[in-house]
């Protein structure tokens, strides 16, 4: 069986699979579900100096398996936090990363109040509100850094403006990095009441789910080439397969919310567990064997459209049941089921669409000479 213990800055987590700072890890109540729910490492919502003003409603689900919020932060005073929720959540037995926001002196005097008391592993927080001004950013690590006793990991936007700056200006400062926070903002409305699904001042909140996905993965991708310090994603997990993702990018754990939202509180160890089968199934004795191997794969040759060799879908006939999947997608009509599905390769303009949309796997983009 596949080991899933991961280490990050010195912290052992029995799997790579967190919560995230969010409702689902809104205090001990919530954390103590999400740790019997197979959570690996508790991630709490984020506390700050003063409680947040939560409009309702406050979330969103406009798609499936996508959420848009405007939930804000912890709206539970910053000392009954700490002191009645984390002393709780800490008994447990899992690593605890405390999420903390948003100025530099909001963080200095949270990071002043956890010092020393034993009940966080690490903090993260986010640059959400930071990340315009380079110096401001480095301040605001610093700030909290200073005053804290436990490893320190900025939660990146996903509209910051420059990636590489960031990690430059904070790499000698903090222990590692998590991406990414939601996007946004986003707008949906009832287009009978004309009335927003969502009770902010302006109707607008913050996307997460799978459509965040990708973005994520480019975001973990990114940094794990910029710094050699632990890097944790974020953002739009269904699947174990998107762990893996997540990891061969070069992730060193994952975070989890909308899901547990969506699913409950049992994803975090069902996550693990097909984890662990996807691993034995593909001959990965551990995380560290798969983390960062996107990386290390050579990278093919460029092909450009009917220019020199193409790539172009070939079908696995005995593969292919003529369901027809691919021939609906196909908006150049490039595809047609014959024995068996045939393609005209003067139509087809190689996008590859109809691949990813077969069922049964029976469609291949491969390279031939026109």
């Amino acid at each position: 069986m596949a080991d899933l213990k991961t280490r990050i800055c010195g912290i052992e987590f029995s799997n790579p699979v967190f919560t995230a700072a969010g409702p689902t890890a809104a205090d001990f109540k919530m954390l103590k579900r999400a740790h019997e729910g197979g959570a690996g490492g508790l991630v709490t919502k984020t506390i700050s100096l003063a409680p947040a003003k939560v409009p309702i409603p406050n979330i969103s689900n406009f798609a499936p398996y996508n959420l848009m919020n405007a939930e804000l932060w912890s709206e539970m005073d910053y000392k009954k936090f700490i002191y009645e929720e984390l002393t709780r959540v800490k008994e447990l037995g899992v690593p605890v990363i405390a999420s903390l926001g948003y100025s530099p002196g909001d963080l200095a005097a949270l990071g002043k109040e956890l010092k020393g008391k034993g009940l966080v592993d690490a903090v993260e927080f986010s640059i959400h509100y930071v990340d315009k001004d380079a110096d401001n950013l480095r301040r605001t690590a610093a700030s909290l850094k200073e005053n804290i006793d436990v490893p320190v990991f900025p939660k990146f936007s996903p509209a910051i403006g420059d990636l590489p700056l960031a990690v430059k200006m904070l790499d000698d400062i903090v222990d590692g990095y998590i991406a990414i926070n939601s996007v946004g903002p986003g707008l949906d409305f009832d287009i009978k009441t004309l009335k927003p699904y969502l009770g902010s001042a302006d109707g607008r909140g913050w996307i997460s789910g799978r459509a965040i996905l990708p973005i994520g993965l480019h975001f973990v991708a990114s940094i794990y080439n910029l710094s050699a310090k632990p890097v944790i994603g974020v953002g739009g997990i269904r699947s174990a397969e998107d762990v893996v993702k997540y990891i061969m990018a070069g992730a060193s754990a994952v975070q989890v919310c909308s899901l547990s939202i969506l699913k409950g509180q049992g994803v975090y160890g069902k996550l693990a567990k097909d984890l662990n089968k996807w691993m034995d199934e593909n001959s990965y004795a551990d995380l560290e064997s798969m983390r960062g191997i996107l990386h290390r794969q050579e990278k093919g040759e460029m092909h450009y459209l009917y220019e020199g060799k193409q790539v172009l879908p070939s079908v696995d006939a005995e593969l292919c049941d003529k369901c027809g999947a691919c021939v609906r997608i196909c908006v150049h009509e490039a595809l047609s089921i014959n024995e068996p599905v045939e393609l005209d390769k003067e139509l087809c303009a190689r996008c590859g669409l109809c691949t990813q949309v077969c069922p049964r796997n029976a469609l291949e983009m491969k390279e031939e000479l026109i």
